[in-house]
């Protein structure tokens, strides 16, 4: 009688997380260059690559918008004019799939970002931050928003790396 109340009690907090319709973020991971000399950078611009296009419009314009907002916050501007970093958004996702006790399932993405900073001069990568988010297909413009702002913001807190600010 008690393994059966254990099961019933593993699964109504199955169904529970199953049924939560709040996003779920991950860790943020990054790495970055000990010898890059962050003090010195004030301007970026933006670098589209192939990984970047795997990015749909409206994610990578909501992206570019919250990252342009982070980093005017933190005194760097974007210009087209010798720049003194390129920034590069990388992206993608793969499904997922939630199903409950009673046979119900529900299929989403969990999108993957990664922003990554190269020196110009050298053209070799100084910093990355990457992060993940659940991006339900019911989720509306505003909760996409929201959930894209959060993980731009929670990747950009670790750059510049600490210790270094402009």
């Amino acid at each position: 009688m008690r393994s059966l109340s254990a099961f019933i009690a593993v699964c109504l907090v199955a169904l529970t997380i199953g049924c939560a319709s709040e996003p779920v973020y991950h860790d943020v991971n990054y790495d970055y260059d000990v010898k890059a000399d962050f003090d010195r950078l004030k301007t970026y611009k933006w670098v589209s690559m192939p990984a970047t296009l795997r990015i749909d419009d409206f994610n990578r314009s909501r992206i570019r918008e919250y990252v342009e907002s982070e980093l005017g916050a933190k005194g760097f501007r974007m210009t087209e004019d010798k720049p003194d970093m390129y920034i590069v958004m990388f992206g993608g996702g793969y499904k997922a799939v939630d199903m409950s006790v009673i046979m119900q399932y529900e299929v989403y993405t969990i999108g993957r970002l990664k922003l990554a900073m190269y020196d110009t001069g050298s053209n070799r990568e100084i910093w990355w931050g990457e992060t993940k988010a659940d991006l339900r297909h019911d989720m509306t413009p505003d909760e996409k928003d929201d959930v894209t702002k959060t993980a731009v913001t929670r990747i950009l807190e670790y750059f510049p790396p600490s210790g270094t600010y402009n």
